[in-house]
């Protein structure tokens, strides 16, 4: 991974701030950062910051990041892949799964390179339901992958925080906000809402992207026939991402058949 010093310059105190607010207001303008971040230079400059401070690149720190509610968060694979990365444990961390449904039991192990020692960490669904993160629809959808990804977060935090570096998970601030909020079934269940806030939903994203050709053909297809909220998170559910912007060109050119197929039939029968 590059140095962010490097690229803006290796210098440091107020030049290194002012050299990473103009290297911010130059990325914000391009359109190959993640869409979340296009034109919005304080955010930019966050991440930017958060790049210096964990010396990674502000392009991987940008496409692995969202801000929520005002907070940075990171994506809790890409804090697991740089914890494994870290040369801290001896193989990366491994995990063992116990139960099913409300009993289901996840446990992220690793070893310790420099004390051999093992260290693990703990999550069950019953204390996902009692903390409130399971109004999260993810944890009905992926209940195992959801209850990795915080035994895995969970165990870098108590064992190798300098991995973090202080930041949140996207999935942790999501849990918490959802938790707290009173929440309908269609906010909560949206996978997007973590582009701008927990609560925003697929509709505000999408007037706001910056779409490719394929993509704005799907986006107005939704706009046309007003499609449900829960349609659009089917879709990215399956597919393990983010939002439909970061729905593969197949993908995308399958949704706009199926939204075809399935209105044109439901036209053709209102006509008849």
């Amino acid at each position: 991974m590059s140095n962010i010093a490097t690229v803006i310059g290796g210098v440091s105190g107020l030049e290194m701030m002012e050299k990473a607010l103009k290297f911010s207001e130059i990325m914000a303008q391009a359109d190959i950062i993640p869409a979340h971040y296009r034109g919005k230079t304080a955010n930019v400059f966050i991440a930017v910051q958060s790049a210096l401070r964990m010396n990674l690149d502000p392009m991987h720190v940008m496409q692995n990041t969202f801000v929520i509610s005002g907070r940075l968060g990171m994506v809790s694979s890409f804090a697991i892949s740089l914890a494994n990365g870290s040369g801290l444990f001896d193989s990366g961390i491994s995990y063992k799964i116990e139960g099913k449904g409300d009993d289901l039991k996840v446990t992220a192990f690793a070893n310790l390179k420099k004390s051999r020692r093992e260290i693990s960490y703990t999550i069950t669904m019953r204390e996902a339901i009692a903390e409130g993160w399971t109004k999260n629809a993810k944890y009905r959808t992926l209940p195992e992958l959801m209850l990795r990804y915080r035994a895995a977060t969970l165990l870098i935090r108590t064992h190798v925080p300098e991995v973090l570096n202080g930041m949140h998970m996207v999935e942790e601030i999501e849990d918490v906000a959802i938790a707290t909020k009173d929440v309908t079934p269609n906010k909560a269940t949206s996978i997007s809402s973590k582009l701008d806030s927990v609560l925003s939903n697929q509709e505000e994203e999408v007037k706001n992207a910056e779409p490719s050709e394929t993509l704005a053909e799907l986006i107005e297809l939704i706009k046309l026939h007003n499609l449900p909220s829960e349609i659009i998170n089917k879709w990215c559910i399956k597919a393990e991402v983010e939002s439909i912007a970061d729905l593969g060109i197949e993908r995308q050119l399958a949704c706009i058949e199926w939204i075809n197929k399935e209105y044109n039939y439901s036209l053709s029968i209102e006509a008849a």
